[in-house]
């Protein structure tokens, strides 16, 4: 891990115990290597013609990478992490010339290896307002970002948090028992879930598109909309309300704003 002094001011950790409660349930911290991550860094690293892509997760005083192309160390002390803003917001969060930027010039890893200059970094959102870490990709020129490339990064980092919830399923954490709490935050909570949380709980019930079109009565063109998340042809709240009541009736359990744990559980399957 890369260690020099680092005075420049944190931005402020919004969410900070829930996050942090969040990124240690899914077990990633410290894991060995994984083909599916690793390919997702090799294929941004290819895409957006990059030296280094990584797949950063910010525990409470580092920064790990789960994967990375273009650079050989484990992860950096958290106060030098650039993925400490992109946590900030859902959307991309990019630096074009880190030495013309107030909060980046003096940083070790700008005047330093890997001599960062350019960083674009897509959060991965497990739960509303929760983003453990991101997928960031950065080069040692200045450059441009368009707002397709911002889409495509940001696609890419939505096909971890699918590897992410798969990995969940496989290793059990996707299962817990009947709580009535839970039961109680989840009819509590607003009925906007996410495309990836649809997909995930469609993954949990083994339901195919079809499958949960004809339990809705909604066209399987729909469903792929509501799971595509598509902002250009946002869905209604109440198609998206719809969706939720046919999963939650087969069992799954949507973790709301106040849930320490990614956006998806089984509690029973029913079907």
């Amino acid at each position: 891990m890369i260690k020099t002094a680092f005075t420049s001011p944190m931005p402020p950790r919004q969410n900070e115990s829930r996050r942090l409660a969040a990124l240690h349930r899914l077990q990633l911290l410290d894991t060995p290597p994984n083909p599916a991550f690793d390919r997702i860094t090799q294929l941004a690293q290819s895409l957006f013609e990059v030296p280094i892509a990584l797949i950063s997760l910010l525990d409470e005083d580092r920064q790990w990478f789960k994967a990375k192309c273009g650079l050989n160390v484990p992860g950096t002390p958290r106060e030098q992490a650039f993925c400490n803003y992109t946590i900030l917001h859902d959307s991309v969060f990019v630096v074009s010339d880190a030495r013309a930027h107030a909060d980046f010039a003096l940083n070790p890893l700008v005047t330093g290896e890997p001599f960062i200059r350019f960083y674009a970094g897509a959060p991965l959102v497990v739960a509303p307002e929760i983003r453990i870490g991101s997928l960031c990709i950065i080069d040692r020129q200045p450059r441009t970002f368009s707002d397709e490339d911002r889409w495509l990064l940001a696609r890419l980092a939505q096909v971890i948090i699918d590897e992410i919830w798969l990995r969940s399923l496989a290793s059990g954490q996707g299962r817990m028992p009947p709580d009535s709490r839970q039961l109680e935050r989840s009819s509590a909570v607003s009925s906007v879930i996410t495309g990836v949380q649809v997909r995930a709980a469609r993954a949990m019930l083994s339901w195919s598109i079809d499958e949960l079109s004809l339990k809705t009565g909604l066209s399987a063109n729909t469903i792929k909309r509501v799971e595509a998340d598509d902002q250009s042809r946002p869905s209604s709240r109440s198609t998206i309300t719809k969706v939720k009541e046919v999963l939650e009736g087969a069992g799954v359990l949507f973790i709301g704003n106040d849930a320490a744990a990614p956006g998806v559980q089984l509690v029973q399957n029913i079907d």
